[in-house]
């Protein structure tokens, strides 16, 4: 009997000495489409307060204490002060469609002591997934000895057999002709022995990757190549999900082996400021550290935490780490364009110059007026992040961010092309009182100003492009490097409109190029579905020249006929206006490097060819499948078992 007690006392102790835990389960789907979720926090002492992550879901709670929606993708729960150890909430909430989607991130928080991580179980219900025809995935194309991604366009073979390549030149000479930068061409004796011809520096860049690329047997004969656009880009959002210098090298050498030269690197959003800017040194100590707000939720020591749910963690590049980026980017011919959105989406750094305002009590660099009384939500659930446009501490901030940026980039010994200021996603009620479109046409005359004045170009989202007064467009004309043309598949339209009326357009429409969008409706993908889905199919349906067929589905699988997709639509009237592509990869999702790397293999290849390769012919839409099917061969041939060595995660068909 007294073993029992002591057995029993020792059980009673152990789970009182165990830490938080939480198990949030999926309920059955009422008529109303309304999933029964629960969250059950264990070990959660009363008073205390639990934080997590998880996109924005109006709850009806029907049992324990109500989440509360703070900013973004962040929520809290005060657990009551009679709680006992264990807190239920029951609440009726959407049906996950995948499982990235369910809270996460957990944090227990206690007046006084140390923040505590909470692990998490899930208990998910069924959950099915579209069945794509398989044959697009069959690879019926055997790859020649110069199949590689992009694709080479012009290849001649010899009549000799297969030899073995020497993948060092025998000789590389740059040609005086009128080349586009870029071009090059390889010529293989029968020996193996290759001898570069090129335009350029870059156009000899460019044939040693395709050298490094080849198989060990070739042919002997003559390969040419150049790219079709100028700009053939990746975005990385490392403000939403914080990626290591490191990691960064990593993408970079995966842009360089897929002749991408520009990196769309997305530095400032409402839930980071991830570049050290040493003039104001808050921007990185407060907009780059993340910690739980402060337990009366004014967040006067650290910025609230990312999507993810990351506590306590660096999310900034120091200068010293910025300079090895650019420099690394520089050495493989790509060009970093840092962005940094505003007049929306600038919660992090309006957050920092209130820290800087406190320490300092200057308030020279406010960004937000302290009276404005707008009322907004945004479309990522903010209600706080948009930047008073008349007051002059925006173009001083904004003055003092140039200037650094120009400084790094001199001091590194790399161009500067342009600073990408968003322009995107400003919502309604901004503002309050005062015209919307005289305020943004006054914010962009103000940025021009400050870009004019230092001899640099600007680049923005398409909104960038709107509600403008004629004369504040031609002047944003002159001094654009690029507009991002995101539109979904609905108003591809504006796309060429843009083009038309004179601006730089780079190819980021939302139903081919977001690659942060899933592959599917599967249950273990990750991304989010808010522009359809996005796989290597619809990557490789992009056609620059004819953006509206590069729409072949809806949904996951159900065709559309392109035929008779232009028809009534603008037509593009100035081609030379569309200068390039990207693939755009958004952190909401992201949790891991793994996760960088399963959302661009293989999904990203199809912008990355169509950049290089912009004039694909499919009369038919039994031609686009067997011209899919040898980039799919080729990718699987080829890439995949590149990827395995690698260890990188990819889709797996």
């Amino acid at each position: 009997m007294a073993k029992l007690r002591y057995l029993a006392a020792l059980a009673f102790a152990l789970a009182a000495c165990s830490g938080p835990k939480a198990v949030w389960t999926e309920g059955p789907v009422n008529e109303n489409g309304k999933a029964m979720n629960s969250l059950l926090l264990q070990n959660v002492p009363a008073g205390s307060r639990v934080w997590f992550q998880e996109l924005y879901d109006s709850k009806e709670v029907l049992e324990g204490p109500a989440p509360v929606h703070f900013q973004g993708t962040t929520f809290y729960v005060d657990i009551p002060s009679d709680a006992k150890g264990d807190v239920l909430i029951k609440y009726l909430g959407r049906p996950v469609p995948r499982k990235g989607w369910a809270p996460e991130g957990l944090w227990l928080q206690q007046k006084g002591k140390k923040d505590i991580a909470i692990s998490t179980e899930y208990v998910f219900g069924e959950h099915g997934e579209t069945e794509i025809d398989p044959s697009w995935f069959a690879c019926n194309y055997s790859p020649g000895p110069a199949d590689i991604i992009p694709r080479i366009k012009k290849i001649r073979y010899g009549n000799a057999p297969l030899i073995s390549l020497d993948r060092k030149p025998v000789s590389v000479k740059i040609r005086e002709e009128d080349y586009p930068s870029g071009w090059y061409r390889i010529s293989i004796d029968a020996q193996g022995k290759a001898a570069v011809e090129a335009a350029d520096s870059i156009g000899i860049f460019y044939a040693g990757i395709t050298l490094s690329k080849l198989p060990d047997k070739v042919r002997e004969g003559a390969l040419e190549d150049w790219p079709d656009l100028p700009v053939r880009g990746f975005m990385l959002d490392v403000a939403r999900d914080f990626r290591t210098k490191e990691e960064i090298f990593e993408v970079l050498d995966i842009m360089a082996s897929y002749k991408l030269n520009t990196l769309h690197f997305h530095l400032g959003e409402d839930e980071s400021w991830s570049l050290e800017i040493p003039a104001l040194p808050e921007l990185a100590a407060f907009g780059g550290n993340h910690a739980l707000p402060d337990w009366d939720l004014q967040e006067t020591k650290a910025l609230k935490p990312m999507a993810g749910g990351a506590i306590g963690n660096r999310s900034y590049y120091t200068e010293a780490e910025y300079k090895e980026i650019l420099r690394y980017a520089a050495e493989r011919c790509i060009d970093v364009i840092p962005e940094f959105d505003a007049p929306g989406h600038s919660r992090a750094s309006i957050k920092a110059m209130q820290a800087y305002e406190r320490r300092s009590g200057d308030s020279s660099l406010r960004l937000q007026d302290p009276s404005d009384d707008s009322k907004y939500w945004t479309a990522q659930d903010f209600t706080d992040d948009v930047l008073s446009v008349e007051l002059p501490g925006v173009y001083k901030f904004y003055g003092i961010v140039f200037d650094e940026l120009i400084r790094m980039h001199k001091e590194a010994g790399v161009p500067l092309r342009a600073i990408h200021i968003g322009g995107d996603e400003v919502p309604s009620g901004v503002w309050a009182g005062k015209d919307r479109s005289a305020q943004k046409d006054y914010f962009t005359r103000r940025m021009l100003d400050l870009a004019e004045e230092r001899g640099i170009k600007l680049a923005g989202w398409q909104e960038m492009a709107l509600e403008l007064t004629p004369e504040t467009a031609e002047r944003l004309k002159k001094s654009t490097y690029f507009l991002n043309a995101w539109s979904t598949h609905d108003n591809i339209e504006l796309t060429y409109r843009l083009a038309n009326e004179g601006f730089p357009v780079l190819l980021s429409n939302v139903n081919n190029a977001y690659v942060d969008l899933s592959y599917g409706d599967g249950f273990e993908d990750i991304g989010l579905n808010w522009g359809g889905y996005v796989d290597e199919r619809k990557s490789f349906a992009l056609q620059p020249w004819k953006i509206y067929e590069s729409a072949r589905w809806t949904g996951v699988d159900t065709p559309l006929d392109v035929s008779v997709a232009a028809e009534g639509k603008t037509p593009l009237l100035r081609p030379e206006m569309v200068i390039g592509a990207e693939a755009l990869l958004w952190g909401e999702k992201v949790r891991s490097f793994g996760d960088v790397t399963y959302q661009i293999f293989p999904k990203a290849l199809g912008v990355f060819e169509r950049s290089w390769n912009a004039s694909p012919s499919w009369p038919t839409d039994s031609a686009f499948k067997e011209d899919f099917d040898r980039f799919y061969s080729i990718v699987s041939a080829r890439e995949k078992p590149k990827w395995d060595k690698k260890g990188y995660n990819y889709k797996k068909r």
